[in-house]
C-alpha cells in the first residue's frame, strides 16, 4: 500500500476509554470504497428525469386547496433542483469527461417496460447513441406528500392599544415526505449499476388566529423544500465517492503487568511504547498471553495501515496460540484488504 493510499485508507483514531473484561475497545476511521463502482470506460454521464407529474386535486378547498397547490409547485421545482445537485456533484468528479442534463428526450423514450419499473435498454442504447454519452442517471421517481394538521393554542398578539396579550389560535403543522428514486444504466453491460430510493420528511409549523393565518406564518417553506431537493440530488451524487467511516477494534488490556501498562500508553496515544510491551510477552510460556499479544500487534499494524503485517500477526495468533478471536479478526482484515483494494482502484480513477 503506498503511503498516499495508506493516508486515505486511515484518517487517524480515537481511543474509547471503556472496559469490557480482559478487552478495551478502539474506534478507527477509515476511507471505504464507494457502494457504487463505476467502471473506467465510463467517462461521458446523461442524465434524464421520467418521474411524472402527479395531477393536482381540483375539489379542494381553502387551506387544503393552497397545500396541494404548493405541492403541486413542490412537484415540478423540486425535480429540477435534485436534477441540479445531481449535476453539481458530478461536475467534481474527475473522472467524467462529461455531464449532461437530456431535458429533451421525449417522454416516451422513458417509459418503464411493461411488467417491468426500467427503461428498455433499447431506448436506454438509443438515448446514448443520439446524445454521446456512455451510461444514463435516471431520476426514476419523485413524489411528496403532505400530511395537515391543526390544534388549538394560544399566541401573543398587539391589541388596540398595541399592547401585547393573549389571544386564541391555531398551530398548523405540515408534515410533508418526499421520495426521490434514482437509477444508473449502463447499455453495454445491460446492467443497472445502481438503484437507491431516498426517504426525507420537512416539518413546518406555524400559528395564527386561524388556519389560513397559521399558514402564511410559515417563513422559509419553500426555500426549505427546494433545499432539502437539491441535497437529495446531491447525496446521490456522493453516492458515487469513498466515504470516511468508523470501525471498532478490541485489544487486551489483562494478563500480565505488560498488557494493564500497555494499556495505560494507548490511552495517552504511545503506540511504540505499548508495543514494546506487548513484544516482551511473545515469548510467554503461557500460549494464551502470548496469543493475546500477537492479537494486539495485529490491531497495532491495521492502525498503522500495514495489513498484511496485520494478518500475519493475526495468522499468528490464531495458528501458533489458537486465539479464536483471532481467526473472526482476521476475516475482517482480509475484508478490509479486498475494499482497500477496490479503494485504490477508484482514487487511482480520480
Amino acid at each position: 500500500m503506498n503511503k498516499f493510499c495508506t493516508q486515505l485508507f486511515l484518517l487517524g483514531l480515537i481511543v474509547l476509554i471503556v472496559g469490557c473484561g480482559s478487552t478495551k475497545e478502539i474506534v478507527i476511521h477509515t476511507m471505504e470504497p464507494s457502494p457504487v463502482h463505476i467502471s473506467q470506460k465510463i467517462r461521458r454521464i446523461g442524465i434524464v428525469n421520467r418521474s411524472e407529474l402527479q395531477k393536482a386535486e381540483e375539489d379542494k378547498t381553502g387551506l387544503n386547496r393552497m397545500v396541494a397547490a404548493e405541492e403541486q409547485w413542490l412537484l415540478e421545482q423540486g425535480r429540477n433542483a435534485a436534477l441540479t445537485g445531481l449535476f453539481n456533484e458530478l461536475l467534481k468528479d474527475n473522472r467524467f469527461e462529461t455531464i449532461k442534463i437530456l431535458d429533451s428526450v421525449p417522454q416516451e423514450n422513458l417509459r418503464f417496460e411493461m411488467g417491468n419499473d426500467s427503461i428498455s435498454w433499447t431506448s436506454i442504447e438509443n438515448i446514448c447513441n443520439t446524445y454521446d454519452v456512455d451510461a444514463i442517471f435516471s431520476m426514476a421517481f419523485f413524489d411528496t406528500e403532505t400530511t395537515v394538521s391543526l390544534k388549538k393554542t394560544s399566541m401573543m398578539q398587539p391589541n388596540l392599544m398595541r399592547v401585547k396579550v393573549k389571544v386564541p389560535a391555531q398551530e398548523l403543522t405540515l408534515e410533508t415526505l418526499i421520495a426521490n428514486g434514482w437509477k444508473i444504466y449502463h447499455p453495454k453491460s445491460k446492467e443497472i449499476i445502481d438503484e437507491i430510493v431516498f426517504n426525507d420528511q420537512i416539518i413546518s409549523k406555524g400559528k395564527g388566529t386561524n388556519p389560513m393565518e397559521a399558514y402564511k406564518a410559515m417563513e422559509g417553506r419553500k426555500d426549505t423544500l427546494m433545499e432539502q431537493s437539491k441535497i437529495t440530488g446531491s447525496n446521490y451524487g456522493q453516492r458515487l465517492l469513498p466515504f470516511k467511516n468508523s470501525v471498532e477494534r478490541s485489544y487486551y488490556v489483562r494478563g500480565t503487568i505488560n498488557f494493564e501498562q500497555a494499556s495505560e500508553l494507548v490511552e495517552s496515544g504511545d503506540w511504540k511504547g505499548a508495543t514494546q510491551l506487548w513484544e516482551k510477552e511473545l515469548n510467554n510460556s503461557n500460549s494464551k498471553i502470548a496469543g493475546r499479544a500477537c492479537y494486539n500487534l495485529a490491531v497495532m499494524n491495521e492502525i498503522k495501515g500495514d495489513l498484511t503485517s496485520a494478518m500475519d500477526w493475526a495468522t499468528k495468533s490464531f495458528k501458533d496460540h489458537n486465539n479464536k478471536e483471532a481467526m473472526e479478526y482476521l476475516d475482517t482484515l482480509n475484508y478490509r484488504s479486498f475494499q482497500n483494494q477496490i479503494l485504490e482502484q477508484q482514487v487511482s480513477t480520480r
